[in-house]
């Protein structure tokens, strides 16, 4: 797994997002994710799953990292109707608190 260089740690729902947002981008960088420059920028309403066709092995290892990134655990059951990046933001900052 790449490491990635640390953003600095904001509560802000929007900092979470934009972090979210540039992990999200790194992780298909590194990946040669093929859907990236397709997609164009992610935004807080990009659905990992279908505007990038993750599979379900790829969703798992992004929130392997975001869970290291933020230091948080993130309850998979949380996951079942999170899509996109405000969806992953919200379940990010409740973990937070």
């Amino acid at each position: 797994m790449k490491k990635h260089r640390e953003i600095p740690l904001s509560n802000s729902f929007e900092d979470i997002e934009a972090r979210i947002r540039k992990l999200l981008a790194s992780y298909l960088e590194s990946s040669n994710h093929p859907e990236l420059e397709k997609h164009g920028e992610i935004t807080r309403d990009t659905n990992l799953v279908s505007d990038f066709t993750l599979d379900s092995f790829q969703v798992m290892e992004f929130m392997m990292e975001l869970e290291e990134s933020f230091d948080i655990m993130i309850d998979m059951n949380s996951l079942s109707n999170s899509h996109t990046v405000k969806d992953l933001a919200k379940i990010v900052a409740s973990e937070l608190k």
